[in-house]
This record gives structure tokens, sequence and C-alpha cells, in this order.
């Protein structure tokens, strides 16, 4: 009765804040009342992660630093790790050794607590996974216990494991630690809101009902002002859309900003391609220019050669041509003369394309049977190998088509590979020939069992004046001149090797027309 008479009495606007004070403290209770549960049980869940986290932590210390194990240092090292966490009750160490957990080492701040490993927590550690679980509370106690096993291993190897058991906090003890301050919180709350909610319900709904009160009695001056709500609501729209004005003016300078952007970022680009092309194009000029240095270079060194070759090589030739008359012509060494004789003439017609090197001329290609001109060269070179402990192996294709080539040149080019082997084999060892077809192209593979070129050498192999030979005895030619060869006649060289490993060249020579058909 007196409740009701007080509630009578009192003006709207105070009982309207009242009203949704009570109501807003009833939503705030409710809010921190949750607030408070879901914070303890994520506290509650963070103090079973930190002593996962610390189980992991000192199994890795322990898996990179193995002597800790059996060492005096590692009940330390879990009794400081024990000592700053007030809720492990127990920490282990065990080691495994001949398929068993032996514990070693131990931190115990609750005696009770003395439990075996299960056979589920063996089996998981043995295949190096991590394992845990919470005991619930016995009837006689508050808590629950959770206990992690981490396992301790080194490339895949099981030497122990890491045992914490730790008792959280329960998540009505956590929430009751903080039922004062929420009790302060709702008190705070509740007297702020009966004032804001008095202030406002009085300015916005008791004054403009009382103008309208004291209108209706004549009070002309007294008359509520303009409606706030609707002043407020237009300015904000007005605000708005000044900001989408704003937005959309921000979002069409920064269209504008991001295309010059791309236009200078690709003319950038353009112009970085163009440089680098002009960079490529410089350097293959400086690199045609140094090769033309060297190829007149060489081309003086080979005419002066060639020229001072040539006086003594005729007095060779012609007391050759005289001790031809006196020896009988069916004897062996009648043979051996005509193949030095051969040879002269050969090294002549060498020293007069030297002279004339600087124009190349056509070279005299015919239908050529390689099988042939290699059975010539190991007659010619028979003696020197034989001297040097040199086999050869040749693998030839009696149905080798016929190619068109030059013989004297083609000759100068397997002669300069063999001589080339030599150098290479100085203790004697093996040249394996190989000749065979494939398609439209005849192939000759040569290798020796040499010691190889290195990747810097093989860069530079066929470039003139360069060579790997020691001073004196290579002049950087041999095969720059076999290279030029191979090139007049349309054909290829390839090179593999690798230092302390065989050479090995290809030659790919076509076909000739008439071999083809013949094929055909």
């Amino acid at each position: 009765m007196i409740k009701s008479l007080v509630m009578k009495s009192l003006p709207l606007h105070v009982k309207t804040a009242i009203f949704a004070s009570l109501i807003s403290m009833m939503a705030l209770v409710s809010s921190l009342l949750i607030f408070s549960f879901t914070a303890a049980r994520r506290f509650q869940q963070e103090q079973k992660q930190l002593a996962t986290l610390q189980a992991e932590n000192l199994a890795e210390q322990l898996s990179m630093n193995t002597d800790l194990i059996d060492s005096d240092s590692l009940q330390n090292l879990i009794e400081f790790v024990g000592d700053a966490s007030p809720s492990i009750l127990l920490i282990r160490v065990w080691k495994y050794k001949d398929d068993n957990f032996t514990e070693i080492a131990n931190y115990v701040r609750d005696d009770s607590i003395s439990e075996s490993l299960e056979p589920d927590v063996v089996d998981a550690l043995r295949k190096n996974v991590r394992s845990s679980w919470v005991k619930p509370a016995a009837p006689d106690e508050r808590k629950s216990l959770f206990r992690v096993f981490s396992p301790i291993s080194q490339d895949e190897r099981l030497l122990g494991a890491v045992e914490i058991v730790e008792q959280p906090d329960t998540i009505t003890s956590i929430a009751s630690d903080y039922l004062p301050s929420l009790l302060w919180i709702v008190l705070v709350v509740f007297i702020i809101t009966n004032i804001a909610f008095y202030l406002f319900f009085q300015s916005w709904i008791y004054k403009p009902i009382e103008g309208l009160l004291n209108l209706s009695s004549g009070d002309i001056e007294k008359l509520p002002a303009g409606n706030e709500f609707l002043i407020l609501s237009d300015k904000f729209n007005e605000m708005v859309s000044q900001l989408k004005q704003l937005t959309h003016e921000r979002e069409r300078q920064n269209e504008i900003l991001q295309q010059k952007i791309a236009e200078a970022t690709a003319e950038l680009k353009q112009k970085n391609e163009q440089l680098e092309n002009a960079h490529l194009e410089l350097f293959s000029v400086y690199r045609k220019m140094r090769e033309m240095e060297r190829l007149a270079a060489a081309g003086q060194i080979t005419a002066q050669l060639a020229h001072e070759v040539a006086t003594p090589l005729s007095i060779i030739s012609g007391h050759a041509q005289l001790l031809k008359t006196v020896i009988p012509e069916e004897s062996k060494e009648a043979k051996r003369l005509a193949l030095i004789i051969e040879q002269i003439e050969r090294i002549e017609k060498i020293v007069r394309e030297a002279l004339s090197r600087t124009r190349l001329g056509v070279s005299n290609q015919k239908l050529l049977d390689l099988n042939a001109l290699l059975n010539n060269i190991f007659e010619i070179v028979e003696p020197i190998l034989q001297e040097n402990k040199i086999d050869v192996e040749f693998d030839a294709n009696e149905e080798l088509p016929k190619i068109l080539g030059d013989a004297d040149r083609l000759q100068q080019v397997f002669l300069n590979l063999i001589n080339n082997s030599l150098d290479a084999m100085p203790n004697g060892g093996k040249i394996h020939i190989k000749t065979y077809s494939e398609q439209d192209h005849v192939i000759v593979e040569f290798a020796d069992t040499g010691h190889g070129f290195s990747e810097e050498a093989m860069a530079n192999l066929f470039r003139p004046l360069f060579t790997t030979k020691q001073p004196g005895k290579g002049t950087g030619l041999g095969l720059f001149v076999i290279r030029e060869i191979i090139q007049e006649h349309n054909a290829e060289i390839m090179l593999e090797s690798r230092v302390g490993e065989p050479a090995h060249f290809r030659i790919v020579f076509k076909k000739a027309q008439s071999s083809t058909n013949n094929q055909n």
C-alpha cells in the first residue's frame, strides 16, 4: 500500500527513469554474469594451454640438449619451471630405454599425486604424440587435475617424456574473484543511469508535455521547442550525404592516382627493358669486337707461322722424294715413306690455306666415306699411338651413308682431336670412335679416357688463342680451326665433359643428297 502511494506521488519522468534504470541494470547484471563465467572458462582453458606449452617447451629443450637428461642440472630446471607456476602440482621427467619409461627427475608440490603411466599414454608417447586429459575431481575434492605428457625425441627417435600435472581453478572460484568488482560496477552504473535517464526524460518528455499543457491554457510564449530529433536526423543525413560525396571524390582521386602509378610503372618497365636490351646489345658488340681482335691476331700468327714453315717443309719434301728413288717400291719402308710424302703434301696444302685464311674460300667438298677416312687416319697415326700406349676402339657402322665433305680438312679435324687426346693421356689410355646415322644425319662420336675439361674451360674452348695446355705446348688454335672446318661443312660439334671425366665430342653431319636418295 505504501509502495503504491509512493509510486503515485512521483512525477512521470521520475517513474519512467526508475523503470528504465531497472531494465538497464538487469541487462547489465546478466551481461556481467555471462562475461564473468565466460572469462573464467577462458582463464581455466588458458591455464591448461600454459601447462601444455610448458611441457612442450621443456621437452623441446631436452630434445635439443640431450646431455641435460642425465645431468644434475635437470632437477634444477624442472624446479625452476614448477616454482614459476603455483598451479603446477607435479613435474616428472621419464627416460625411455629398452622399451620402458623410467622416472629420472621430479618436482612434487602435492605428495598425494603419484600415478604411473597409463598404457594409452605409453602407446601415444611411443608414436611421438602428445597426450593430455582431465581427471574429474573426487567427491571430497573441489578441483579436478589436468595431466599432460609431451615426448622427448630427436630425429624421430624417442628419448623420453615430460609429465606436468596441474590443478586449474574452478570456474566458480574464478568467477567469485570478480564478484566485488561486479557489485561496484552495478552500483555505479545504476546511479549513473538513474541520473542520465532522469535528465533525459525531464528534458525530452516532461518539458514538451508541460509546454503543451501551458499552450492549452493560453500561455503562447511557453510553446515547446521544435522537434530536436527531426533536426538532428536532418543534420545527420546531411552529414552522411557529405561523407558520401567525400568518399566518392576520394575514390575517384585514388583511381586517378592508381592509373598514374600504373602508367608510370609501365613506362619505367619499358625503359628498363630498353636499357637491358641496350646493355645486351652493347655486350654482344663488345664480344664480337674482342672476337675480331683475337681472329686478327690469330690470322697474323697463322700467316707468319705458315711463312716460316714453308721453307723447311720444301726441303724435307725434296729429301723425301730423293729417298723414294733409292728405296725398293715393294718394301715396308717405301710404304712408310709414301705416307710421309702424303702427309708432307697435306701440310703444304694446309700452309697454303693458312696464308689465305683471311678469305675463306670454298672447300673442295665431294662425296666422302667417313669410315674410310678414319681408317686412313688410323694408319697414319698408328706409330704415334703405339709409342704413347694409346688403344683405339673403332665402332663403325658398315652401312654408314656418305656425306659431302673435304677429305683433307676433315682429316685435319680428326688429327687435331687425336693430338688433344694424346696430350690429355700422357700415361696412355683409350680412344673410342663411333659412327652411326640418325634420320638425315651422320654422327661421329669421339671420346677418350683423359682428364676432361672444367665448365669455365668449356665456355671458352672454341675461342681462338684459348688453351688449357702448359705454356709452349699449345697455340690455342686447334679447336678453333676444328670448329671453323665443321661450320664450313654445315655441321655441328658438341662437347660433353667434366673435370676428371673423359671428354666426349659429338660431330653431326648432314647426309649427302645422293646418299639419302640411295637409302630411300
